[in-house]
């Protein structure tokens, strides 16, 4: 009651006072003051946009990949017609409220005539609305076909058959099925870190993976907890990972410039992609630490990725003269499975004895694989190659030297060290520092609370070994 009774008192005296539109400002400091303050909005305004750049790592108008181009030409399309309805119906609204806005003693006239609707104008809107839905349908069900299945009916399928290029590159394929199959990657989204698998090479890493640029690449989606969404927006859209649902996309870096060797990571920018890395990341919240889930891409020609794969594939070596995890792990046996532990001439260097380290007290083994040693847990991110790797945690720490042109051995050895002893300042909710979920057990949590107590101990220097011997994992 009290409300309406304000408004009936409101609403009269508003019709008595006379009324000083957007065109009609304040006259006197007020106006000059209102007029300095519009023109430095605009000012701002201009100045925010000269900052804004369309090359930035992640930026979709930047495409480099087949499906990405589709869907920025879709997006384009959706802008002009967007730009076309605003320009028309804004543009109209101003010349209207412009032409009949009311000037001073216009307050005693009587109310202009009301209309009810003109048939012929409405008819047109609903006929102009109807075509340039259509305008934006077109593009949108070609974009829509174009990635809901693998595209078998183009000239760029058959080219893409592992069997097609990939013996012609130098590689031989073991499994005589995949040479009728297109590259495939499954992809599984952990809380928060990437797996990829190839199933058809037998090669899991984690957090960076190579694709042959102008190749097909089906990737199989895979979620064991919760719901992830994959996203390389360069060259691809981004799907979902469901929890008990096998989802899948594709993609081609068809456009990427590939590097020229497999190892050395060639300069990279926000305008240069000689070496084809491109950035992704979880692009659909999964929890505590979802804003340090990215990844890398890596788009390599036929032959580097070849080279890459071999090269993965090749065992990682002991840090002693002979490279056999044998002889270091299990002593004079030459057994990996024994207990037997190293003698003192295998702990002379900081590698020999991060090594140890990683198989005994600090517990590394217990989460982590390593390809060709008894390390072989699941529970973290596969370590056989990750000093090949340009970052660390997910992508949050970067491996690149300052021009990003290669691996700064420095800065790595520093990344592995930071993270390996401080894990709970980098990435909140990591399960290397906490215990595993259902447990109270476990992480690194425990280990320096141990080494706290003086029961297992731990010092600043057995981090430094530790990162020393994963700077060997090349």
């Amino acid at each position: 009651m009290f409300l309406r009774a304000s408004l009936n008192k409101l609403v009269p005296d508003l019709r008595r006072t006379p009324r000083r539109g957007l065109f009609h400002p304040p006259a006197g400091m007020a106006g000059r003051v209102a007029r300095r303050v519009a023109g430095l909005a605009i000012a701002t305004w201009v100045l925010a946009l000269a900052g804004c750049s369309f090359k930035t790592p992640q930026s979709i108008m930047d495409a480099h990949g087949l499906v990405a181009r589709d869907q920025l030409d879709l997006f384009m399309v959706t802008v002009w017609v967007s730009l076309f309805i605003f320009v028309t119906v804004g543009g109209t609204m101003a010349v209207v409220v412009w032409k009949y806005r009311e000037r001073p003693g216009d307050e005693n006239k009587p109310m202009p005539e009301q209309g009810h609707g003109n048939p012929l104008i409405e008819i047109s809107l609903i006929t102009a609305s109807i075509a340039l839905l259509v305008i934006i349908a077109v593009p949108t069900m070609k974009a829509i076909f174009l990635t809901d299945a693998l595209p078998m009916d183009q000239p760029y399928w058959k080219p893409s058959l592992l069997g097609s290029w990939y013996k012609q590159a130098g590689g031989e394929l073991t499994d005589e099925k995949s040479k009728d199959e297109p590259l495939t990657i499954i992809v599984h989204g952990w809380q928060w870190w990437w797996s990829f698998e190839y199933p058809q090479f037998g090669i899991i890493t984690a957090n960076e993976f190579y694709i042959p640029a102008g190749k097909v690449v089906k990737f199989e989606l895979r979620s064991n907890n919760v719901i992830h969404s994959f996203w390389v927006p360069k060259i691809a859209g981004k799907v979902d990972l469901i929890p008990g649902r096998a989802n899948w996309m594709w993609m081609m870096a068809d456009d990427g410039k590939a590097a020229s060797d497999g190892y050395d990571h060639g300069p990279i920018g926000a305008d240069q992609y000689e070496n084809g890395l491109y950035y992704g990341q979880c692009a659909q919240y999964c929890g505590e630490a979802h804003a340090f889930m990215l990844f890398r891409t890596r788009v390599v020609n036929d032959k580097d990725f070849v080279a890459w794969v071999e090269h993965t594939l090749t065992p990682v070596k002991a840090p002693i003269p002979s490279g056999k995890w044998g002889d270091f792990i299990g002593g004079a046996k030459g057994d990996p499975d024994s207990n037997i532990l190293p003698d003192k001439t295998m702990l002379a260097t900081p590698e020999q004895r991060g090594a140890f380290l990683f198989f005994t007290k600090g517990s590394c083994i217990q989460c982590h694989t390593i390809d060709g040693t008894p390390a072989t847990a699941t529970i973290g991110p596969n370590l056989s190659r990750v000093a090949s790797r340009t970052s660390l945690v997910a992508g949050f720490l970067d491996n690149l030297d300052n021009d990003g042109k290669a691996i700064d051995p420095v800065r790595q050895r520093n990344n592995f060290y930071n993270w390996i002893s401080h894990p709970y300042d980098l990435k909140p909710g990591n399960l290397m520092w906490y215990p595993q979920p259902g447990t109270d057990k476990g992480g690194l949590r425990d280990i320096v609370q141990l080494n706290i107590n003086n029961k297992t101990p731990i010092t600043d220097q057995d981090w430094r070994d530790i990162a020393a011997f994963l700077m060997t994992l090349k």
